[in-house]
């Protein structure tokens, strides 16, 4: 890696056969795990692709096809009734936040945020960081709306860039 620089990489799963009758109906969920692939990280511990997938499931509730894991514990995952990725706070109480609208949203949105690195450096001033952050914010509601909802898991990463927790030099010792 460029000490200066991210870069996007795709992972694409193995797929399960005993998901190809389930995932028939979301040929686009398909498509994303098992053909394009879907982004292999995002900044740390923010987001990183699992090695398998896995079919989270609780009676009478979404079924969500977990891809990815945030955080120490949180799951990232598709919800195969509306197509939705979501963040599952609590796997056992099957609490979820939106990410994203669908799972082409949420790859292309973390392209571009990773293509948009370097954001700042430690010592940039309050005012060129807020304009960084409302960048971002734009570049995320230009690629999915819902995403740049406050309080929803892209709001909270501009919130995050927005109070100078992301500066390139951060950003690079997470990663490094």
């Amino acid at each position: 890696m460029n000490l200066r620089h991210l870069t996007y990489q795709s992972h694409v799963f193995a797929e399960p056969p005993a998901l190809r009758d389930l995932l028939q109906r979301a040929p686009s969920v398909r498509r994303a795990l098992f053909v394009d692939g879907v982004p292999k990280g995002f900044i740390g511990r923010r987001y990183t692709a699992d090695s398998s997938v896995a079919l989270l499931e609780q009676e009478g509730r979404e079924q969500i096809l977990r891809f990815g894991s945030s955080g120490l514990s949180d799951a990232i995952g598709v919800d195969l009734v509306t197509g939705h990725v979501v963040e599952i706070i609590d796997v056992r109480a099957f609490a979820s936040l939106f990410v994203n609208t669908s799972i082409e949203q949420f790859t292309q949105t973390v392209k571009a945020i990773i293509d948009r690195f370097p954001y700042y450096d430690r010592d940039t001033t309050d005012e060129e960081i807020q304009a960084i952050a409302s960048e971002l914010l734009h570049t995320i509601r230009s690629i999915d709306s819902e995403a740049a909802v406050p309080d929803r898991y892209w709001s909270t990463f501009v919130d995050d860039v927005e109070i100078g927790d992301l500066s390139t030099e951060a950003i690079l010792a997470i990663d490094g």
